[in-house]
């Protein structure tokens, strides 16, 4: 058998402790077994282990409390965030294409899950929608945008979804978007023009009138889409 590399000794070595999380069932928070318990179980060296468990904590897989132990983690999105912008930045330099591909994935997402979202949105949930609309117009007229109001009319309009990676998603192309803002093209739309276009896919919202809502989530992407081409 060909003898493994030190990288492909270490992602096996992840791969039977993920493993091992699985098979015992172990949740978020579960305390995982000690080092040595680890050693035996596994058959690997102190110093393999270490390495692999630093390795999953950089993932968010485990968490490491030093002085009390090893935790299952929470598996967030945040090291795709980490890769996707720094994979954004690698090429934004040459072309805005990486962006625009997070643009496309997130369109189809909110698109797709819109029908969801209408259908079971509540009525407190569309009197906050239209209380942060009604926020981004006021900072509309003093010619300011609204990124924080923005980013909660996103993740309030699908959480009636209770689509938990569908959240963590959304959430996660805002932060891309923000850590890219400085390197991106300015953007050729008025706070007056992106609040309207809020106000209309809120109204529509509120209707429950689904053709209207996906009808507005294109023309916003296809507005942003339009503006990050034309200011590069």
């Amino acid at each position: 058998m060909e003898k493994l590399t030190k990288k492909e000794a270490s992602l096996a070595l992840q791969e039977k402790i993920k493993d091992l999380i699985i098979s015992r069932k172990m949740k978020p928070g579960d305390l995982m077994p000690t080092e040595s318990e680890l050693i035996d179980l596994l058959g690997v060296g102190r110093s393999s282990l270490r390495e692999s468990i630093k390795s999953l904590e950089a993932l968010h897989i485990l968490d490491i409390h030093h002085g009390i132990g090893t935790f299952v983690g929470t598996s967030s999105l945040v090291p795709m965030i980490r890769g996707l912008t720094f994979y954004a930045q690698l090429h934004l330099q040459d072309s805005l294409k990486p962006i625009l591909d997070i643009l496309d994935v997130r369109e189809i997402l909110q698109y797709g899950f819109a029908p969801i979202a209408v259908q079971k949105i509540s009525i407190d949930e569309v009197k906050e929608l239209q209380r942060l609309v009604r926020l981004m117009e006021k900072k509309a007229s003093e010619g300011l945008f609204s990124i924080q109001e923005e980013y909660e009319i996103h993740l309030l309009m699908y959480q009636p979804v209770e689509n938990h990676l569908l959240s963590q998603y959304l959430d996660a192309f805002f932060q891309i978007y923000q850590k890219l803002d400085s390197e991106l093209p300015k953007i050729q739309v008025s706070p007056t023009m992106l609040a309207m276009q809020y106000r209309e896919l809120v109204d529509a919202v509120e209707e429950k009138n689904l053709e209207r809502v996906q009808r507005a989530i294109l023309y916003y992407f296809q507005t942003i889409r339009q503006s990050l081409t034309k200011g590069k």
